[in-house]
């Protein structure tokens, strides 16, 4: 089928450019509020590249415990199509970092609601990333002043991804602690006033004025004095309140996995660690002995990684992802998945391991890094990462059980083993069945072994990655330092990332295209970040383009150079921001991105570390170009 609309308007549509001033600059997440206008969080040294008629909010950082030197952190309210900056609210100079993430109480396509911040926390008492409430929500009215501020302390992946969402209900789900450590990690829940709240069927709990912790379930039937303060999930399965049965019915129960496989042992997925139950205080012990009923072992008393965590606006049903790190029968190091979904009680609803559970065990290392919640369409989105290859890896999009496609890329490829790579997968969120998955993996320079060419003319003549064995190279979609392993949406149930990928596929209709490596005398690729949309199914990309600085087509040289760390579906476009990377004296790297349509506000080419938005359009993207293709009989 031919494009829908031709080239030259697509790209006409298109704007790419950069922002910032001789300092360092950088966008972290991008979202849109129901009037049409986008918020866009940053860092930078200064806010005075910013036209000199825009609206500052200067709101203060009293009670966020950080003291980032040379430092500011921003939101940027701008027009839909970010050609113009409507109001920016600015955090004191030297105070915190940056902000990082932006979230919003309401239903997707609802009114906007209240609207939630968080950023990174320097040179503090404690270390890690604040949590705030805005007191006003752009739409009804500007904000003027945070309506509640909370400390998080956090390290390592937690610090650097700040894992946190926040319900219809504006209580906010959070991570603490450091990830893979000796000390401590959990998550907890604030009230919608920003205080730590007890949750009736977690199982652990601490009580008022510092008295110690209960543990128990459920929370009104502790008796004792004085009252319960706030309650925890356990990220550390060495200890009671984890995610391990508490009695040897539940740890000897078996159920069926995500993909109707029966004979899943234990009700709570810790458990396969372990060969006893974890009893909850005054109930009975909490042996930390293994190994699990698959052979694995728990490496020690280590903290586990909450990758991400999402929450159903319309009934406050908690979703989070997280690894823990393991041993295999033989001794070697490994890092197990799971993905959790609770009610708003926190009761349990169902979990999932991202694979087949088989004492043939699963040797990659693998992680969430990602979750979104398609409220239209009653699905979870998980975005998971493996490091390795095995044949238990990751669910394959062809080995789904009721499935409706096989997904785009439906499984590994070629004999690359020490490699990154990303992956999608779609559950529903009532029942935790998984309905359709993709693997997120480029192709290596100078792969082989191709399937024939896909014969959609929309693919560009790329070769079909559901046939032949080409080797794979690494693909992380939000999981380097700083990415926040952000997924977006649309209103038809697509599904947009950011990733970085060396022979990276591209559809037709990109704003920069990588050169097939499909032909006789391939031209040569680069790393490069990349922005792609896939159908709501994953059996198919609807859009896909690299932002990237060119780089030289012979020898490879060049490129590498940008990175991207937050994405919106909006009015027919693909919305991403991040920064292009400068070297260690400060000077941009490489060759800056082909700017496009840069507005006022903005700038062509990068000064040092430079933030950088790119908002894309594609032909299937737009409403018209889906309502033709469904009329036409065509799979989005």
């Amino acid at each position: 089928m031919a494009c829908l609309f031709a080239s030259a308007e697509l790209t006409a549509s298109n704007a790419v450019f950069y922002a910032g001033g001789a300092g360092k600059e950088r966008f972290n997440d991008v979202h849109y509020l129901s009037d049409g206008t986008a918020l866009i969080a940053g860092q930078a040294e200064n806010l005075n590249w910013l036209p000199i008629n825009t609206l500052r909010i200067a709101v203060s950082a009293a009670g966020i415990d950080s003291a980032a030197t040379g430092q500011v952190g921003f939101v940027l309210r701008t027009s839909g199509d970010l050609s113009e900056v409507l109001q920016v609210l600015e955090f004191p100079a030297g105070s915190v970092r940056d902000v990082f993430k932006i979230r919003s109480s309401e239903v997707p396509g609802a009114a906007t609601g209240a609207i939630f911040i968080s950023g990174s926390r320097d040179n503090g008492a404690t270390n890690g990333y604040f949590l705030a409430k805005l007191n006003a929500n752009f739409v009804t009215a500007l904000p003027s002043a945070l309506s509640f501020v909370y400390n998080v302390e956090a390290g390592g992946d937690h610090k650097e991804r700040q894992p946190w969402d926040v319900g219809g209900d504006g209580k906010v789900v959070y991570a603490i602690g450091t990830p893979f450590d000796a000390q401590w990690a959990a998550i907890l829940r604030l009230s919608s006033n920003g205080i730590p709240e007890v949750v009736e069927h977690w199982t652990a709990h601490w009580k008022a004025a510092a008295a110690g912790e209960w543990d128990g379930t459920p929370a009104s039937s502790y008796v004792g004095t004085p009252a319960l303060s706030y309650s925890a999930i356990v990220m550390k399965n060495s200890r009671r309140g984890s995610l391990r049965s508490v009695s040897q019915a539940e740890f000897d129960s078996t159920t069926n996995d995500a993909n109707g496989n029966a004979g899943r042992k234990g009700k709570l997925p810790d458990d396969y660690y372990f060969n006893t139950p974890c009893a909850l205080s005054g109930t009975g012990t909490c042996p930390n002995t293994g190994p699990g009923y698959t052979n694995y072992n728990s490496q020690g008393p280590q903290t586990q990684r909450v990758g991400a965590i999402a929450i159903d606006r319309r009934n406050n049903d908690l979703y989070f992802g997280y690894s823990t790190k393991s041993t295999l029968p033989g001794g070697n190091p490994d890092f197990e998945p799971a993905v959790v979904a609770m009610n708003a009680d926190g009761s349990l609803k169902w979990w999932d391991r991202l694979y087949r559970e088989t004492t043939a065990n699963s040797s990659p290392d693998q992680y969430v890094d990602g979750l979104a919640i398609d409220h239209r369409n009653n699905r979870l989105v998980v975005l998971g990462r493996s490091h390795g290859n095995n044949t238990i890896n990751l669910w394959s999009g062809s080995a789904i059980l009721g499935g409706t496609s096989i997904g785009f890329q439906p499984g590994f490829t070629g004999t690359n083993g020490n490699i990154h790579i990303s992956w999608l997968g779609s559950y529903g969120l009532s029942d935790g069945r998984i309905k359709a998955a993709t693997f997120v993996a480029e192709y290596v320079e100078g792969a082989s072994n191709f399937a024939a060419a896909l014969s959609d003319p929309h693919y560009a003549g790329w070769p079909n990655p559901n046939g032949g064995n080409p080797n794979l190279n690494t693909t992380r979609c939000g999981s380097d330092a700083g990415q926040s392993g952000e997924i977006a949406i649309d209103i038809d149930g697509s599904v947009a990332v950011t990733c970085v990928g060396r022979r990276t596929f591209t559809t037709v209709d990109a704003f920069q295209t990588m050169p097939r490596p499909n032909v006789p005398t391939p031209l040569v690729g680069t790393w490069n970040s990349f922005v792609r949309v896939y159908s709501r199914d994953l059996n198919a990309v609807k859009y896909s383009s690299l932002v990237v600085g060119a780089w030289d087509q012979a020898t490879g040289v060049g490129g590498d150079n940008t990175r991207f760390s937050g994405v919106a579906l909006q009015d027919g476009h693909v919305v991403a921001v991040g920064m292009h990377k400068a070297d260690a004296a400060g000077i941009a790297s490489g060759v800056s991105v082909a700017s496009i349509a840069a507005p006022i506000w903005g700038n062509s080419a990068p000064n040092s570390q430079s933030a950088l938005a790119a908002r894309l359009s594609g032909a299937r993207l737009t409403t018209q170009g889906a309502e033709l293709l469904f009329a036409h009989g065509f799979e989005q």
